[in-house]
């Protein structure tokens, strides 16, 4: 008993660490899939946890099955092999845009909390990501096993901070839609690019995960409470940012909360933020340059792969997000159709 609860809480915050990166913990993927809404953004939220519950145990059921090694087998099982090679170069491309985004993230950090030039920020987020993928991935992986933990601890806990400050009648009253910054339409296509970008991009994990574990029962709880999770971050996210709107409409929403309490606060999730995201360019310039190193040397490779983002990077961390999180969502879906057909209860079987 104690084994399969160690393996459910092993799958539920892998699920959890895959998913929230820097553009769920600075605040802005909440502030435009979401808070952009306003009542209407809860509902997504709603919509959205469901979707992780189901399509994750979905994928990692898949993966159990098919003794999945990387998230090919997976979009070749769905898609067919002709698609499933195109989305495979999708998500190669993706993992570089999101490299990009990282680096412009540490940009933002510096510029929004020390006040210093934003090119010093991502030069250094950049170097240091290069230097570590050059040197081997064990200091990053046991790195991951702390920041992911502090930094769903310093989410909380800020939020708890700003709920109690504000009472939860004054936060829900402040609840109004900001069209401006909403990537879609409509609440519930804004809910499925979300669910869609970001479960595409864990399939690289989800899915191997799924055939190491193997255990059907500690999938299927990990997967339900790793998505509930998920939900309840958010929505707490998007009431304590959605009451200070249009204030906290910057590069980084969750930054300005901790602007009102105290400069411990301030440093801290900042520290454990930058944290985050350096962990998050390392996995994204791993993937990009391991691909690119198909055709080049590694060195090479990951050299490209920092100079590339340097660049992409002064398009500014915000708008990066805006731009590119949606439309690879846009193109996922097709991943997520694939997902949906397969009947959960039928993938478990073999």
């Amino acid at each position: 008993m104690a084994r399969r609860g160690a393996a459910v809480f092993r799958v539920a915050t892998t699920y959890i660490g895959t998913v929230v990166g820097a553009g769920f913990a600075s605040g802005q993927e909440t502030l435009r899939f979401f808070a952009a809404y306003g009542p209407a953004g809860l509902a997504g939220i709603l919509l959205a946890t469901l979707l992780f519950c189901l399509l994750g145990i979905s994928a990692m059921n898949l993966g159990r099955r098919l003794g999945a090694e990387t998230h090919r087998e997976i979009l070749h099982h769905v898609l067919g092999a002709s698609l499933g090679r195109i989305m495979d170069g999708a998500i190669t491309l993706f993992l570089g845009i999101t490299l990009t985004v990282m680096i412009a993230g540490g940009g933002a950090i510096f510029a929004q909390q020390l006040g210093a030039p934003y090119a010093l920020g991502t030069l250094l987020t950049a170097v240091v990501a290069g230097a570590t993928i050059l040197a081997g991935m064990r200091g990053v992986m046991a790195a991951n096993t702390v920041v992911v933990p502090l930094l769903s601890l310093a989410v909380l806990g800020l939020v708890g901070a700003s709920l109690h400050h504000h009472g939860l009648g004054e936060v829900l009253s402040a609840l109004s839609p900001h069209a401006a910054l909403a990537p879609a339409r409509s609440w519930w296509m804004s809910a499925l690019l979300y669910v869609s970008y970001n479960l595409v991009l864990a399939l690289s994990v989800l899915g191997p995960l799924g055939a190491e574990i193997r255990d059907r029962t500690a999938l299927l709880w990990g997967g339900l409470l790793g998505g509930l999770a998920l939900g309840v971050m958010a929505a707490g996210m998007t009431l304590a940012i959605s009451a200070h709107l249009p204030e906290a409409a910057v590069e980084i929403p969750m930054l300005y909360l901790t602007r009102f309490h105290g400069p411990f606060v301030q440093w801290f999730y900042a520290v454990v933020l930058w944290a985050e995201i350096y962990t998050t360019a390392v996995g994204c310039a791993y993937g990009f340059a391991g691909r690119l190193g198909q055709a080049w040397r590694y060195r090479e490779a990951v050299v490209a792969s920092i100079c590339f983002a340097l660049v992409g990077s002064g398009f500014g961390f915000s708008r990066l997000l805006a731009l590119f999180y949606p439309l690879f969502g846009l193109v996922a879906l097709v991943v997520l159709a694939g997902l949906l057909r397969e009947p959960l209860r039928g993938v478990p079987r073999g």
